[in-house]
């Protein structure tokens, strides 16, 4: 029997194909980097074939994906590269930031994936289980809810659905605003403001949107307010120059409806609120004594705003990023597509029936209404002398990654800097 027959020795161990004299991860140096952010973006390997296609141009099987994971020791939920005390503690570090016990084992791994730490979800509920049972058990409920009737739309960009929230955050000084997609169910763009009640604010953000993703949408949908009239001018506005021939009478440029038929918006605020910054509030709220926080002294206050207005915004980054790769189950009997990402809905419609409905605009026009638009400080949490000074000091204790689990620790070594 020849050689390269003996039983063991792979057919293609190189990972090439018929199409090219070299072997693939010598063309492309960074094809197993690429493989292991499409596995920490929850993606299936049988699906990696396809995104390797789209959006690097190249054709290669699922059985070379494979290997390539097997030779250059991509990291999976089969092979991690960790020992179960390592899996454990990575276990234990996600659920500190959980202190109200709102996630269960599909989303800590989620959120494990996203930093490049694959563990079975099997492996998670067990030790869930072991260190707190109440709170595992707490996952199970006995009764499913059924929603008495469904969304449609026809594409991403079709409807964007506008809201802001000011009472979930209001001790902490912070209001949190959000656009999502009504096709894909993702969120376009969430942001940390402070409290006020400016009608400029939403149509600010709206613009904001529209300019980064180069286009606006058909129709727009917001809560009943006094900042709906400006909103509405400038949606409507904008899609009379861009698409005059759509009706308004056929489908309105802008939508205002009662909060409680916000449908889109309102079912991601619950579980934005009661999964994440639920947690949030609950560490603000619990360690402000320790820390010694006091509430009438300004230099406090004006610290303690602007770490957890930082610490809130990243923590709504790392949401954003965590649902976009969020995997939908099947569901037959769904209007809106599953079976995918969040992100793969609104990236690759076409997968799943839909059609993108951006209408594309006139940058130059959209910077002009921004500036028109733009409150004083938006994103501002204080003054400009006190925003220097908590600059100064953060710098001073070396910049160090903040969150929710470390906030008052950070804040007490930003505020020992003054003594």
């Amino acid at each position: 029997m020849p050689a390269d027959h003996v039983k063991g020795i792979a057919n293609n161990p190189t990972g090439g194909n018929q199409h090219s004299s070299q072997p693939l991860v010598k063309q492309y140096p960074d094809l197993p980097k690429w493989i292991q952010e499409y596995i920490n973006d929850g993606r299936k390997q049988d699906d990696i074939p396809r995104e390797l296609l789209a959006d690097h141009g190249i054709t290669i099987s699922i059985r070379s994906i494979e290997r390539i994971i097997k030779n250059h020791k991509i990291r999976t939920t089969r092979h991690s590269g960790l020992t179960d005390v390592e899996k454990g503690a990575a276990i234990l570090a996600i659920t500190e930031e959980d202190p109200l016990a709102r996630w269960g084992g599909r989303k800590i791994k989620e959120k494990l994936s996203v930093k490049g730490i694959h563990i079975p979800r099997k492996f998670i509920d067990d030790i869930r289980g072991a260190v707190n049972r109440d709170a595992s058990d707490m996952r199970k409920p006995g009764a499913k809810k059924v929603h008495t009737r469904g969304l449609w739309s026809a594409g991403p960009n079709e409807e964007w659905c506008i809201d802001g929230h000011e009472k979930i955050l209001l001790c902490m000084g912070i209001s949190v605003y959000g656009i999502d997609d009504k096709y894909a169910r993702e969120e376009l763009n969430l942001w940390a403001l402070p409290i006020s009640r400016t009608a400029d604010i939403p149509p600010v953000l709206y613009l904001l949107t529209v300019r980064e993703k180069k286009g606006m949408p058909l129709q727009a949908t917001s809560d009943m307010g006094s900042e709906t009239g400006q909103l509405a001018a400038v949606q409507t506005s904008l899609r009379q120059i861009y698409l005059p021939d759509l009706e308004l009478d056929t489908i309105p440029a802008h939508r205002s409806v009662k909060s409680v038929y916000n449908i889109t918006h309102e079912r991601g605020w619950r579980p934005i609120w009661e999964k994440e910054l639920a947690n949030v509030k609950h560490s603000y709220e619990t360690g402000k004594i320790a820390a010694g926080f006091h509430p009438n002294d300004p230099i406090h206050e004006g610290v303690a705003l602007w770490l957890w207005a930082k610490i809130v915004q990243l923590h709504l980054d790392n949401l954003k990023r965590e649902h976009s790769r969020h995997h939908v189950r099947f569901q037959k009997n769904s209007l809106l597509p599953t079976g995918g990402t969040h992100g793969d809905f609104y990236r690759h419609p076409e997968r799943f029936g839909g059609r993108d409905q951006l209408i594309p605009v006139d940058l130059t026009i959209v910077d002009s209404l921004i500036e028109k638009h733009m409150p004083p400080r938006l994103f501002q949490f204080g003054t400009d002398e006190m925003v220097a000074l908590c600059e100064s000091l953060y710098a001073a204790i070396g910049s160090p990654e903040v969150s929710a689990v470390n906030g008052w620790a950070v804040f007490t070594a930003m505020i020992d800097q003054l003594k």
